[in-house]
């Protein structure tokens, strides 16, 4: 029994010292302040876990909460986990708070409290302030402060320019912890066209960037230049145009060293030669012209807007009227040369004559021209029907007092002499439509006066198809009936 005994009190003391050395779970928790934060804790027993504040102050037993208005508890996936609410999170609930099962700790949470900080600008005395814009002046160096008030933990600014980083001295004064103060001041020299000015908070966790902005209000001196244009034929027009923030409230145009007037524009006589310059000035500062030298025929003002677009619509104008003649004649040639081209198709049609393959354009442009279509040799058409001519004289079968005396050629000398058109007894029958439309050589030599009175008598003597036909009808018909008319070799 005394064994049973010593062996119980062994294992209660290891379990003690096992309990003693177990290491809970630790994390850090950061809650805004006002603001509700839950701490969840795994467990086994419901009955027997307890919330501890500090490790000092118990908060509950179980599902019992000893300070209801400040703490809240829920029993979440099946008894698994017990969650503790911190309701309305302040300063003084910033601290370790830890959860124990069955005398266990099982977790520990670090809760820290985080609070805003509020911001403003300060200026120095040089730079006013109006309705929450700020007037600094170009050229001239400008120190702003920004303060950051009450921040927990401290914060960090930076500054922003027109939302970009702001190019400047930047010197930052941290104070105490439980000051809670941030200074941060900007020294740089604005532009003219800066418009706002932003001072930014950062590094806290849960408190979200704030922003302080102020709208820049550059000032400048103004900075002048002086127009000058001829109105009329008898005046000049002189313009004194100023940038300046603020506008110039003092203008003055003087004319050959003498003030002329206190306006920004006057008129003045262009009848003779003359010494101009302006000035104006602001609370920043003033601006004088250099001085011009006008003539009787001055102009010293460039070209206006006016003009411009004028003599630009213009071009365009002109630029469009010469493509749409370009295209119109682009348009023509090819409508031309479609119509050649149609001409040439319906003369060789009609004349029964191939057309050229391969030929360059040009010729197929002549083709269209009836009088420019090559003659065809006639010899070559009229060879088969002479031969057979001489052949039936030959054999008796024509009657030789009615054939001519160039039928009773032989056939090869009609072909040796083809080319020669000066002898009209041997040039080869043709159709009398066709002599009309191609001049023999003779012919050119009879109305020169180059021809041989006898030869022409010889082409007069020589009686042509036609009228051998007449004089002999019957055997005219003959002549067609095996030969036929000829109208279909001749067609040209």
């Amino acid at each position: 029994m005394w064994h049973h005994l010593i062996w119980i009190l062994v294992l209660w003391l290891l379990s003690g010292i096992t309990t003693a050395n177990q290491v809970p779970q630790r994390a850090s928790e950061v809650a805004l302040i006002g603001t509700n934060r839950t701490l969840v804790c795994n467990i086994t027993s419901v009955e027997l876990t307890v919330w501890m504040f500090n490790n000092k102050d118990q908060l509950s037993q179980g599902l019992t909460i000893f300070t209801p208005s400040q703490y809240a508890l829920d029993v979440r996936n099946d008894d698994t986990q017990m969650a503790l609410t911190v309701i309305t999170a302040d300063e003084d609930d910033e601290g370790l708070y830890s959860c124990q099962d069955q005398g266990n700790p099982v977790m520990e949470f670090i809760l820290t409290i985080e609070i805003p900080p509020t911001l403003k600008f300060e200026f120095s005395n040089s730079i006013h302030s109006t309705n929450g814009t700020v007037d600094v002046t170009f050229t001239e160096e400008t120190a702003v402060q920004c303060i950051a008030r009450g921040s927990k933990p401290l914060v960090s600014l930076r500054w922003e320019v027109d939302g970009r980083g702001a190019v400047g001295e930047v010197a930052t004064n941290n104070s105490r912890d439980d000051e809670r103060i941030t200074v941060s001041t900007l020294r740089y020299i604005p532009n003219v066209g800066d418009k706002t000015l932003a001072c930014i908070t950062g590094g806290q966790q849960v408190v979200l960037s704030k922003k302080v902005e102020a709208k820049i209000n550059v000032m400048y001196a103004p900075k002048c230049s002086l127009l000058i244009s001829n109105e009329t034929t008898n005046e000049f027009r002189l313009f004194c145009r100023c940038e300046a923030n603020p506008p110039p409230n003092n203008y003055g145009i003087y004319v050959n060293d003498s003030l002329q007037s206190t306006e920004k524009e006057v008129f003045i006589s262009s009848q003779s030669p003359a010494v101009v310059f302006c000035n104006a000035s602001n609370i920043i500062g003033a601006d004088t012209t250099d001085p011009v030298e006008l003539g009787e025929f001055h102009v010293g003002q460039p070209i206006s807007g006016g003009i411009i677009a004028l003599i630009v619509c213009v071009l365009i104008l002109l630029i469009l009227m010469i493509a749409l003649v370009i295209v119109f004649l682009q348009r023509r040639k090819v409508k031309k040369h479609q119509d050649s081209h149609g001409r040439t198709l319906a003369t060789c049609e009609a004349s029964k004559i191939p057309l050229p393959v391969g030929g360059e354009q040009g010729k197929i442009e002549d083709m269209s021209n009836p009088s420019s279509v090559p003659l065809i040799d006639q010899s070559s058409q009229k060879a088969e029907p002479s031969e057979q001519m001489n052949k039936e004289v030959t054999e008796g079968k024509g009657d030789p007092s009615k054939e001519s005396p160039q039928k009773a050629e032989p056939s090869e000398q009609n072909k040796e002499n083809t080319d020669d058109t000066s002898d009209p007894s041997k040039v080869p029958l043709m159709d009398p439509s066709s002599q009309k439309d191609v001049p023999s050589e003779q012919d050119k030599e009879n109305t020169e006066g180059k021809g041989d009175p006898s030869k022409e008598s010889s082409q007069r003597d020589v009686p042509s198809e036609q009228d051998k036909d007449m004089t002999n009808p019957g055997e005219g018909e003959e002549w067609k009936a095996k030969h036929g008319d000829g109208d279909d070799d001749e067609d040209v």
